[in-house]
């Protein structure tokens, strides 16, 4: 009889019995924790497999947890801010109105459909081959563009006590444009951003399972909010309430998107990040090239000219564009 002892990612070890070349048994032991209660160990190992990444932290890249709490964090004050606006949506719509009709609205909904669907076709187009590589830009992005549509869709009801007709409508339908340019812009910078954190600077990491557990914890973070949604929306009914949660909540929405999105430090090279590291490697003394650690905090989120900067100045260093490299100056 032989015993094949495994060293599992997560810590453990698997034992596996081999009698003349059959397996009888298989073993799986966890790594010790002292006096820590076993019920708390459990606990934890078991949330650890269902909302982190197998073989985790090894599978990932080193900034991948510190982005995940923001990016919770951030989920959480976007679920709040959604039923603010689902509820004016519904108002708008005509609920609690007996004059309403359920006709109208259903047209506007097509209507705001349409715009939509049209909106992602001519995005994809013009933006697809930019969302890979800028990701940082269009993740951001994606949230002010959301953030806009919530704003919009809240404020919709009383675009109704203008004389401008169609104000309403007009502002429902330039919300679904908005959101369906969010969709794009999300889609393929998260894309990019979970490629990056599946590629871990030593070992492997899994993309598919990285993106069901993301998907686990967006889904229990969307059922908290909604949860606590539901406990605080009823007692915000005044516009001047509704206005000043949903200003808090925006304000932190961004905020921390903004702050995740700056933390993140990719190490693959775009337009900006190769002539920030060439700066770095040409003014070096010893001609040293530059971590991706220390290329990440230079990096403008919001830059979508052809124009390269100085580190650290407005001065226009360079012109790129694909496959040229024009010298403005030296």
């Amino acid at each position: 009889m032989a015993i094949i002892e495994e060293r599992l990612d997560t810590g453990g070890i698997a034992h596996t019995q081999l009698v003349n070349g059959i397996v009888k048994a298989t073993k799986s032991s966890r790594p010790e924790h002292g006096d820590r209660h076993v019920g708390m160990v459990y606990i934890v190992d078991l949330l650890t497999r269902m909302f982190l990444p197998s073989g985790y932290p090894n599978s990932v890249s080193p900034d991948y947890l510190r982005y995940q709490i923001l990016n919770a964090l951030q989920a959480f004050c976007n679920s709040l801010a959604g039923m603010l606006s689902s509820r004016a949506i519904l108002q708008g719509f005509g609920v609690g109105d007996p004059t309403a009709s359920a006709t109208k609205a259903l047209l506007l909904t097509v209507l705001q459909d349409v715009f939509g669907r049209l909106t992602t076709i001519l995005s994809a187009h013009l933006i697809g081959s930019s969302l890979y590589p800028e990701a940082k830009t269009y993740r951001l992005l994606a949230d002010v563009l959301n953030d806009t549509a919530v704003i919009l869709d809240t404020l919709s009801p009383f675009f109704n006590t203008f004389s401008i007709p169609g104000l309403r409508v007009a502002s429902l339908c330039l919300s679904a444009i908005f959101k369906s340019l969010c969709s794009i812009c999300a889609g393929g910078s998260k894309a990019a951003i979970a490629v990056h954190f599946a590629t871990p600077i030593s070992g492997k990491g899994d993309v598919g399972d990285l993106n069901a557990k993301d998907a686990s914890k967006e889904t229990v973070l969307a059922l908290f909010g909604m949860l606590l949604g539901t406990l605080i929306v009823p007692y915000v009914s005044s516009p001047l309430s509704t206005h000043i949660l949903l200003f808090i909540l925006v304000s932190l929405h961004l905020g921390i998107n903004y702050v995740g999105v700056r933390l993140l430090i990719l190490r693959s090279l775009n337009r900006q990040r190769l002539a920030i590291a060439w700066q770095m490697f040409d003014g070096s003394v010893k001609g040293h090239a530059p971590e991706p650690s220390e290329v990440a905090p230079l990096e403008r989120i919001f830059n979508f000219s052809d124009f390269v900067y100085e580190i650290n100045s407005t001065r226009i260093r360079w012109h790129i564009k694909v496959a040229t490299l024009n010298v403005l100056s030296v």
